[in-house]
């Protein structure tokens, strides 16, 4: 199985990422526990989100397409500025990366069939890499398969987050990328 894998910022990554088939790929993922498909996860909360996301400055979208050019699994980000931290029900974030600016890792989905390759691990490498940030954050779900896997790849747990009042409490990830 031979995946490509491309970079894009600005517009190009804005236009990409509100296509339909990053949300057919999006759906799908959130379909798998523990998500469910629940209300936060519908095409139309993704969309709205993931619109505003990709119009801010230094908005970054990494996809993986395989040999029929079908995408497999995409990555984005943005950058958080220096004193910012995860909005909505948030614990305090390490005081050390608050202050620094950090690039926020919103969306990491890979279809199950490409999974077991190494392809997220290089979704996310190529996301962050260049980046001039110190730190990188996420959100994981702490019952979700990536959980694990995040921590194996060197991230760690620094607090919990409910980002909206529908989502789940999820864990506050970080990266020390000095």
């Amino acid at each position: 199985m031979s995946i490509a894998f491309h970079r894009m910022t600005g517009e190009d990554a804005a236009a990409a990422v509100l296509g339909d088939e990053y949300a057919e790929v999006y759906l799908r993922i959130r379909e798998e526990p523990p998500y469910n498909s629940g209300p936060l996860y519908r095409r139309d909360r993704f969309r709205d989100r993931t619109s505003a996301q990709a119009q801010r400055a230094g908005f970054a979208l990494v996809a993986a397409n395989d040999e029929a050019g079908k995408l497999a699994g995409f990555a984005f980000g943005l950058p958080m500025a220096e004193g910012a931290w995860w909005g909505g029900e948030t614990t305090p974030g390490p005081p050390e990366a608050v202050a620094q600016a950090k690039f926020a890792v919103i969306e990491l989905n890979l279809l199950p069939e490409y999974r077991g390759h190494g392809y997220g691990k290089r979704l996310l490498n190529l996301l962050l890499e260049g980046r001039p940030e110190p730190y990188a954050t996420l959100l994981a779900n702490p019952a979700a398969a990536a959980h694990p896997m995040y921590l194996r790849w060197g991230w760690r747990m620094v607090g919990t987050c409910r980002p909206a009042p529908d989502a789940m409490v999820t864990d506050v990830l970080i990266l020390d990328r000095r």
